[in-house]
């Protein structure tokens, strides 16, 4: 017994009976959280399982027909682009998304910029009129306040495109990086299935190994889109939207009251309220989008209460629809009770007032007696399998637990906070990211920035009651087991309340044990591994992502007018001071990219057309004359160039604009012709996803 417990008389009966009440409602807890992630991981191994018997997938059950071969034919797709003062990345995305595959005049990008610091904005403005320049169409829309905060810019950016007709609408947040294929991918599911609302695709990361804490994000993560995320599409369950990476039918959103800022998380409210009035939606496994986890302690901390809140929030706030719905009552008890009450809520206090808050306790209190299966044989269970959805998780299975317990102040103070709808169940703080894959204009000259000096006020509590709680367990010789669980947590939540796991920090350093080496060549494009090749540091789980997509290098970090180059025949005399890479072999023909301030710009930057015309030359199929009416042909264009008389000027053939063939300000004209095939817009590509290829059906059949 407790020394002293004499002191306390009847209190200390009174005490031990609560604890055990306390405990074993904890239990009860904790077994219906882990039967609900058991369940999840069964069905996951039924779904593969019947997929490897029959080659028979999820998104099998859906129509995936032909894009149309005519590009005047095909929907208007917008893509929206939210974000507020994200400096490093916001002219990474409005790159990546500029660079999609579909053809231009049927394509939008929309920027909706709330960004109040003065750099971001400019940053945004010399992409956006970069790209604009480029012969895409492309706006920036910003706001006179943000009210509404994301939602609110996303709904005045929806009324717009839905006037001007357009049918789908991409959705990335600055940090993500999706594929050139993405929209060949994601669209046709939309135009082959009237009732599909939204297509959600699977986040993958650009920096999991940069320290324990994105590590253990990774984890967490992966189990949701790998598992969750999977499983609930496959067995036409409730799943929300992400808030990005996804593609969203417009009928959908308009139908089901638009976007609204009621909660913080307006992605799964949307997708929510498409569910209720019928709308299906489908998870692409095998499409993915990159993007950057949070590395800063301060960061996560802000995104776990928003994701936590949020869904809080909505819980109460949507039951009334939930259940006036027209779906079946085994769906509404599943939304009410599993998805919102275990999952969203009743986790969190397993996380903290379980193992961090009653475990500690009954250390004190040796006359309450916790059964082994429930405080180790089942969270083992769990806790492995879940981390078996990450390459080698089971090595930081054991990080995993104890950060995420370690972030059980945060979330469950989330959970209270929803309840009670306080002041704070409100607040909307952007997730900084830090860039640090892709490092742009603004960014600071370090992937890894200082850790900041902030103290946690909780963390450090739970901690001296933890290493107390242990030291005491320890020093009496009892479960020692126990007590060392409850030092090695303790000293989880000193680091993470003397912020030690920032990037930077003690437990911020690199986990270089997944770094491979790539070789790549001057473009960033992975090689084949030679002699002379550039091998470059990449992590592996960057290296081996794409959904089916190729490689393709990041933007380079240069300003606007560096970006814009022009092509133009040099004349004889210049020829010794060109590159080989930028001789056109088989041509005789030397090209010359230059900056647009060395060069007036011709016309609005128009393009030559390089492919069709080197295609001529090459496959010998080109008259050996000028036409009749004393046009320069390719032959001819070739003998002026051969005999030195080559000018500037336009040719037969132009292409369009200059953006859709160069793929990338350091691109030499070789480059260009090389990859014009791939990136020519108003064409449709790629052309094993036109020809009705599902994504990543490679795997399965052949060319």
């Amino acid at each position: 017994m407790f020394p002293l417990a004499a002191s306390f008389g009847g209190y200390y009966a009174l005490y031990v009976a609560v604890l055990t009440a306390s405990v074993r409602l904890a239990v009860f807890l904790s077994c219906l959280v882990s039967a609900d992630r058991l369940i999840n991981i069964s069905k996951f191994v039924y779904f593969k399982i019947r997929a490897r018997l029959t080659g028979h997938l999820p998104e099998h059950d859906w129509a995936f027909p032909d894009l149309p071969h005519d590009p005047a034919a095909y929907p208007k797709v917008a893509v929206q682009l939210p974000m507020f003062n994200e400096r490093a990345v916001c002219q990474a995305i409005i790159d990546c998304c500029c660079e999609l595959h579909w053809p231009t005049q049927r394509l939008k990008i929309q920027v909706l910029d709330d960004s109040t610091d003065t750099v971001t904005r400019q940053l945004v403005d010399d992409k956006v009129l970069e790209w604009s320049e480029r012969g895409l169409d492309i706006e920036c829309l910003r706001r006179t306040n943000r009210q509404g905060y994301k939602a609110g810019a996303m709904k005045e950016g929806m009324d717009l495109l839905i006037k001007q007709g357009y049918l789908y609408v991409a959705v990335f947040d600055a940090d993500f990086k999706p594929e050139p294929g993405f929209l060949y991918q994601t669209i046709p599911y939309l135009e082959g299935n009237p009732s599909v609302g939204y297509v959600q695709s699977r986040w993958v990361f650009t920096n999991p190994q940069e320290s324990y804490l994105t590590k253990a994000q990774e984890v967490s993560l992966n189990y949701h889109m790998k598992c969750e995320q999977y499983t609930h599409s496959a067995a036409g369950s409730f799943f929300n939207f992400n808030g990005t990476a996804g593609v969203w039918r417009c009928a959908c959103i308009e139908t089901s009251g638009g976007w609204n800022s009621r909660t913080t998380v307006e992605d799964m409210d949307l997708s929510l309220r498409a569910y209720v009035r019928g709308w299906k939606a489908i998870f692409l496994d095998n499409v993915t989008c990159l993007n950057e986890l949070p590395a800063s302690f301060f960061a996560y901390r802000k995104q776990q209460h928003r994701w936590t809140c949020g869904p809080i929030q909505l819980w109460s706030k949507a039951s009334k629809d939930i259940w006036a719905s027209k779906l079946p009552l085994i769906r509404k008890l599943e939304l009410i009770f599993m998805y919102f009450g275990v999952r969203k809520c009743a986790t969190h206090f397993v996380s903290l007032g379980f193992f961090c808050t009653l475990v500690p306790l009954t250390m004190f209190t040796p006359e309450v007696v916790l059964p082994v299966w429930a405080l180790v044989h089942l969270p083992v269970c769990v806790t492995l399998t879940t981390a078996a959805f990450t390459p080698r998780g089971w090595v930081y299975s054991i990080l995993y637990v104890l950060f995420e317990n370690a972030m059980g102040t945060v979330k469950l103070w989330a959970v209270v906070t929803g309840i009670l709808d306080l002041q704070r169940a409100q607040e909307w703080v952007v997730t900084t990211k830090l860039g640090s894959s892709d490092k742009r204009p603004g960014a600071t000259g370090t992937s890894v920035p200082l850790p900041s000096c902030r103290l946690y006020v909780n963390e450090l509590a739970f901690s001296g009651f933890m290493l107390a709680a242990g030291a005491w367990g320890a020093l009496a010789g009892a479960q020692m087991g126990m007590a060392l669980y409850l030092l090695v947590q303790g000293a989880v939540f000193l680091a993470f309340g003397l912020n030690a796991v920032d990037a930077g920090g003690l437990l911020g350093g690199r986990l270089d044990d997944d770094v491979v080496l790539v070789p790549v060549n001057a473009a960033g494009e992975p090689l084949a591994a030679g002699p002379g090749a550039d091998a470059r540091r990449v992590p592996r789980s960057a290296a081996s992502v794409g959904g089916g997509g190729l490689a393709r290098p990041h933007p380079a970090a240069v300003g606007r007018t560096a970006t814009i180059p022009v092509i133009q025949l040099d004349a004889p005399g210049a020829l010794g001071a060109l590159g080989d890479d930028e001789r056109e072999e088989g041509t005789g023909m030397v090209f010359r990219k230059m900056e647009a301030p060395r060069l007036n710009r011709l016309n609005t930057i128009q393009a030559i057309s390089v492919l069709d015309t080197v295609g001529a030359y090459v496959s010998g199929t080109s008259s050996a004359s000028p036409s009749s009416d004393g046009s320069r042909t390719p032959d001819s264009v070739k003998a002026e160039a051969e005999r030195g008389f080559a000018t500037p000027g336009p040719m037969p053939g132009l292409m369009g604009k200059l953006g859709d063939m160069w793929p990338s300000p350091s691109s030499t004209l070789v480059a260009v012709q090389q990859g014009a095939a791939a990136a020519r817009r108003g064409i449709p590509l790629p052309a094993s996803l036109r020809a009705g290829r599902r994504p990543g059906a490679e795997d399965q059949h052949s060319d």
